[in-house]
């Protein structure tokens, strides 16, 4: 039986829509695979509110087996390859689960696909339809509806629709992205971010908002961008080309400022302003050359950019080595290429095991 199958069977279960046939076929499947008959109770205690059968199911084990279920929820039936880029229609997706397993899934984590981008950027369900996940070690480009061309870096998640309509352009925003927006003066594009919204008509701009990194960082090429804080709607920032606003993402309340005393105050964004070049390289588009450029830069940070770039895990085994300053660039270097020039900037050694890299401080 495919997990699809399985999850159907055990949404309908839940909503009593099941025929007498379908609930023998899953109770058969329970028993050939016994490991699955406590996700099963699971399921059915947080739906019903009853208890579950197995009285020996410890808090423990339902969390462990939510994770579970959820990872099959994930991995449905036709997930992309780790390759392989897929764009998936979110409504034809959630269709696709919402009749087989929207219950199950709300039931059980309280959440889908679209409400964990959607709910938290309230944007109209119409508005976001089409979603790309882009794996480690690639990029992806694509052109929307109305012109715009996006390049989306490694490891990045994005929701736009299918055609613009109504009076906005809504797109989300999980990773990086580099925008070249179609002007339109009546009808705005806006990106959302988890922790800050960019708002255009048409100009050249990159955003880096992965929700794991410590900052967010737009970066403004072309044209003006308005940016709205999550969380300090009435604060509004105006980028003018080569302008860069950096957000914490853990930052204070919008409250505390610069001026405030040291021993409280705590910068919640900075606003820089690039140098002029003559090539417009610079360290915030070096990506869209499958360059990564770092000045000044804390190692656990360009380990980041260093994982999405190369698909591995980086592991420091002395969190000291994670505030060392990096500056360098790296290119067409593979990944033990990347280690031996890092080396050559800081001392440390490396180990390797699968796709795993466990990084420490160089023995003496």
């Amino acid at each position: 039986m495919a997990k699809s199958r399985f999850i159907e069977l055990m949404s309908k279960c839940l909503d009593k829509s099941a025929s007498a046939e379908e609930l023998k076929e899953l109770e058969g499947f329970l028993d050939a695979h016994p490991h699955l008959k406590k996700v099963h109770h699971v399921a059915f205690a947080l739906k019903t509110g009853l208890a579950p059968a197995d009285a020996n199911l410890q808090d423990e084990d339902i969390n462990s087996k939510l994770d579970a279920l959820w990872v099959n929820i994930k991995n449905i039936e036709n997930a992309p390859q780790p390759n392989e880029i897929k764009i998936v229609p979110i409504r034809k997706y959630l269709k696709r689960i919402a009749g087989a397993a929207a219950i199950l899934v709300i039931g059980l984590v309280g959440i889908t696909l679209y409400t964990r981008t959607a709910t938290e950027d309230k944007i109209p369900l119409a508005a976001v339809d089409q979603k790309i996940d882009v794996p480690y070690g690639q990029t992806f480009k694509l052109t929307l509806s109305d012109g715009t061309k996006v390049r989306l870096n490694a490891g990045s998640h994005f929701g736009y629709p299918a055609t613009f309509t109504g009076t906005r352009r809504d797109v989300t925003l999980d990773g990086e992205g580099f925008f070249e927006v179609t002007k339109d003066d009546k009808k705005p594009f806006l990106v959302h971010t988890a922790g800050l919204t960019v708002k255009v008509l048409g100009t050249v701009f990159n955003v880096r908002a992965y929700k794991q990194d410590k900052k967010t960082e737009t970066t403004l090429f072309k044209g003006k961008v308005q940016i709205e804080l999550k969380g300090d709607a009435d604060r509004k920032i105006v980028l003018a080309p080569r302008e860069k606003l950096t957000v914490l993402n853990d930052a204070a309340p919008a409250n505390h400022t610069v001026n405030a005393p040291k021993e409280v105050a705590k910068l919640k964004y900075e606003l820089s302003v690039l140098p002029v070049v003559d090539n417009d390289e610079y360290q915030e588009n070096a990506w869209l050359d499958n360059k990564l450029v770092f000045a000044n830069t804390e190692f656990e940070d360009v380990a980041a950019s260093m994982e999405r770039k190369y698909k591995v895990h980086i592991v420091f085994k002395d969190n000291a080595l994670k505030k060392e300053q990096l500056s360098g660039v790296l290119k067409d270097e593979n990944l033990e290429s990347a280690l031996l020039i890092l080396k050559q900037i800081t001392s440390f050694q490396s180990r390797g095991a699968g796709d795993t890299v466990y990084i420490s401080r160089l023995n003496k």
